[in-house]
């Protein structure tokens, strides 16, 4: 780590500190800022895979482990974050909210790992997160991930389900940069200019990437290429020169299970994955210490705004509170006496119909005695 980050790390931790005594109600910011200190002193960067629903996310991120391990499916996956750490062997943790404790599946096959992500994150199995899973963890031997990078693969966007795209938004912030999946199938749309306005503001350096370009020409794949740089600039605000690649991560997965070198390089992928590497070996440490910075700017923020709030609060005129006392206790009189009465109209009601079945009755007891009688 360098003297830069060594020096943002105490920094942070202290300031961690100094919240903490502010009472029990700041802890959670003090958290946040000790988390920011541990991913600085680890080196742990934060890549997230972005993107609408079916775009292809899974697949390329299975091409660049290197195998099929995470579920894929032609149904949205449910809003679980799923984050690929390095590690010498696969495993999985499955984290969950509440008290519940982790399930851990280690030492198995693919295929049971395969299962076990399946059942925790397929809208399938786990409708709307009904297990109540927080996140998935998993530690793969990938060399990709072997200089701290965390792959993240999140929920697609656009999709049926609302909660997908609520998740994946709230999952932003703890992103430090992300790789942008658009495919050729169909071309960008609205809702992905929409996430991609969001995008620019919240993470700190994006990489994107065309899927799917297998099912176009040479020149429609440049067609598409022109395309997708025109939207960028024009409709989603992104500045300065981007850097787009072309892909087809079904090949690059294919390429990756069957050691095919050269259908690895036609598939696009190798291209990703050596921009990748070239800069998590150049430039991993500047992002990650810029987006720590950013992001533990905007933690500071949200406690200035509390601690101002707080103290406005306390300046308040003893008057003024003792007037907005009485405001709240008429406003709760105001509420009884409307609950009353609805309650004495509604008792009111009840009378009326009772006498009005008691009558119904009577007529239907005498027009059935008359009947009777005349039978008899």
């Amino acid at each position: 780590m360098t003297s830069h980050a060594q020096h943002l790390s105490q920094i942070l931790a202290c300031e961690a500190d100094r919240i903490q005594s502010f009472g029990s109600e700041y802890a959670f910011y003090a958290d946040q800022l000790r988390e920011l200190a541990d991913r600085l002193d680890s080196g742990r960067f934060h890549l997230a895979v972005l993107g609408q629903f079916k775009r292809g996310k899974s697949t390329l991120i299975n091409a660049l482990l290197g195998e099929a391990l995470l579920p894929s499916s032609v149904i949205p996956l449910t809003a679980i974050p799923t984050l690929i750490t390095y590690g010498n062997r696969r495993s999985i943790r499955i984290r969950f909210w509440g008290d519940r404790p982790d399930e851990v599946v280690k030492d198995g096959t693919s295929s049971d790992l395969y299962r076990a992500l399946l059942h925790s994150v397929s809208e399938e199995f786990n409708p709307k997160n009904e297990q109540g899973v927080l996140q998935v963890e998993v530690t793969h031997p990938a060399p990709i991930l072997a200089e701290g990078v965390v792959l993240i693969d999140t929920p697609g966007i656009g999709s049926v389900h609302q909660h997908n795209t609520e998740m994946t938004l709230n999952f932003l912030a703890r992103c430090d940069a992300a790789l942008f999946l658009v495919s050729a199938d169909p071309p960008i749309t609205e809702v992905e200019v929409e996430f991609l306005r969001v995008i620019r503001d919240a993470v700190t350096k994006v990489f994107f990437v065309l899927n799917k370009v297998d099912y176009l020409t040479d020149d429609e794949q440049k067609v598409a290429l022109t395309f997708f740089e025109t939207v960028l600039h024009e409709q989603a605000g992104i500045q300065g020169p981007v850097t787009i690649f072309l892909v087809s991560a079904k090949r690059g997965l294919a390429a990756a299970t069957t050691n095919d070198a050269v259908l690895w390089q036609s598939s696009g992928v190798a291209q990703v994955s050596d921009h990748l590497v070239g800069f998590l070996a150049s430039e991993k440490n500047t992002v990650l210490r810029d987006a720590i910075t950013k992001k533990a700017r905007a933690v500071l923020g949200a406690v200035a705004l509390r601690l101002e709030l707080s103290r406005r609060a306390l300046e308040m005129p003893l008057d003024d509170l003792k007037d907005r006392m009485r405001m709240f206790e008429a406003k709760i009189r105001e509420a009884e006496l409307q609950r009353r009465h609805a309650a004495d109209v509604l008792e009111g009601d009840h009378k009326r119909v009772a006498a009005w079945l008691e009558e119904e009755m009577r007529v239907l007891r005498e027009q059935s005695i008359a009947h009777l009688m005349g039978v008899a």
